[in-house]
């Protein structure tokens, strides 16, 4: 009897041992970060494996590369359990990797038109995602966002248009143009919009907007992964992390500033003349300077001020708001068709646009301070003007809490990160005049 006993305990036991080990190997998922198209490098329950599939027409591509801008793993052995929303997330134990690099096994490239499938830990990428496509030593990156990769699903990167691919060596620095061409999607919403200003319209405009934003964050973002990896310095990826925060907090504003420029219909009446259209501004009519107000113009006004021989292009600064509204007053005197004043803070931001990444200007100390407003006439604001951002901060009319004005562009002696359209935490004292800081102005029709 005894032995029955200890049979039956031994069998279960064994049984619940069995039970265990079978659960703990549906429960455990391994995911390797190195992949072909033979082996997926995915070890664990079928059923519940997960990843990416694309599928392209180029041919040619050796290698693609995948990675989560955010950082979350992508590949590394672990635990699957489920939160309290129940939704399934994977407790990394080891080997962890956000990076996963899928190569064809064939020489020549993986087959146009073919579903391929990069496998992948359960993962939260609507942050974004970046695939490279590596093509005859050069590189192509793609951005994806709002998505997620759940347990026994494969995501695709559904707006991938490859004619819009632009390849380039892997090494080859990131260049920013100054103003993107819009893509084939949005431009059919705005036209959309254009002939039907609905609301349904416009949701759709602003929803595709809104993706095409986040598809930027994602790339800077991923360009703070990859700072964090290879920077000597922290300052350079406390800069980036700078950018990216501000990028994020702005978000909705930023998209709506854009949508206002989209939106507006008004053409440059004058193309000659110094006066850009002051794209999206709640003031109907309303243009702003090509530059900031030079020594040469201020003068004009003011006899009594003064400036180097040869400097006459230069911006105009040492002037209060005082001096500089008496300067708009003065030109509104003279013309019976407009109305002359400081922009507010908002109007500068949208002439301005976001700062290109790498555009060239005086900062940081790379002149010995100021120059020509024409003399980085190659980085263009949004509206078509120059010099915004280094040379001198610019007056606007807008406040703090305290009653201290808001500059912005930052100047020759600021660092680029001061520079940025967005930055909002700078001011003077309106009452005074300082060496690097100038003005521009905004024109109103009166008609």
């Amino acid at each position: 009897m005894k032995k029955l006993f200890l049979a039956m305990a031994i069998a279960i036991v064994t049984a619940t041992a069995v039970s265990a080990q079978k659960s703990n190997k549906e429960n455990m998922m391994m995911v390797s970060s190195v992949q072909t198209d033979k082996n997926d490098g995915y070890e664990g329950n079928s059923a519940i494996r997960c990843g990416i599939m694309f599928n392209i027409k180029l041919s040619g591509v050796t290698k693609i590369e995948l990675e989560s801008v955010d950082g979350n793993p992508l590949a590394g052995k672990a635990n699957i359990k489920e939160n309290a929303q129940g939704d399934a997330t994977a407790e990394v134990i080891e080997d962890e990797s956000t990076i996963i690099t899928f190569e064809a096994s064939d020489k020549s490239g993986f087959t146009p038109g073919k579903d391929y499938y990069i496998s992948t830990l359960p993962c939260d990428l609507y942050g974004g995602y970046r695939l490279s496509f590596y093509k005859d030593g050069l590189v192509a990156d793609y951005f994806g966002v709002h998505q997620t990769v759940a347990l026994g699903i494969f995501i695709t990167p559904g707006d991938l248009v490859e004619s819009e691919l632009e390849f380039d060596k892997p090494d080859a620095p990131l260049v920013e143009k100054e103003k993107p061409e819009m893509d084939a999607m949005t431009h059919k919403l705005f036209i959309q919009y254009r002939r039907k200003p609905t609301e349904t319209n416009k949701q759709a405009l602003l929803e595709r907007m809104g993706i095409r934003y986040d598809k930027v964050v994602a790339r800077k973002k991923n360009k703070l992964r990859e700072l964090e990896r290879e920077a000597r310095t922290y300052g350079i990826v406390e800069h980036m992390q700078g950018i990216v925060n501000e990028m994020v907090e702005n978000r909705d504003i930023r998209i709506q500033q854009q949508f206002l420029r989209f939106i507006d219909p008004r053409k440059d009446e004058n193309p000659d003349d110094t006066w850009m259209v002051l794209r999206g501004a709640s003031v109907q009519n309303a243009y702003i300077g090509y530059t900031p107000v030079t020594n040469a113009e201020y003068a004009a006004f003011n006899t009594k001020f003064v400036y180097d021989n040869g400097e006459g292009n230069y911006p105009a600064v040492g002037i209060s708001i005082e001096d500089a509204e008496a300067y708009c007053d003065w030109l509104t005197a003279k013309d019976s068709n407009h109305t002359y004043r400081l922009p507010s803070e908002e109007e500068w931001i949208l002439a301005a646009g976001h700062m290109p990444k790498d555009v060239s200007m005086n900062s940081g100390y790379v002149e010995r301070g100021l120059t020509a407003v024409d003399a980085y006439a190659q980085s263009k604001g949004a509206c078509g003007g120059i010099d915004f951002w280094g040379n001198c901060w610019e007056w606007t009319s807008s406040t703090d809490k305290d009653g201290l004005y808001i500059i912005k562009g930052g100047s020759w002696d600021s660092k680029r990160d001061d520079c940025r359209s967005e930055k909002s935490d700078d001011v003077r004292n309106g009452a005074q005049g300082y060496a690097n800081v100038g003005f521009r102005v905004v024109r109103v029709d009166t008609h």
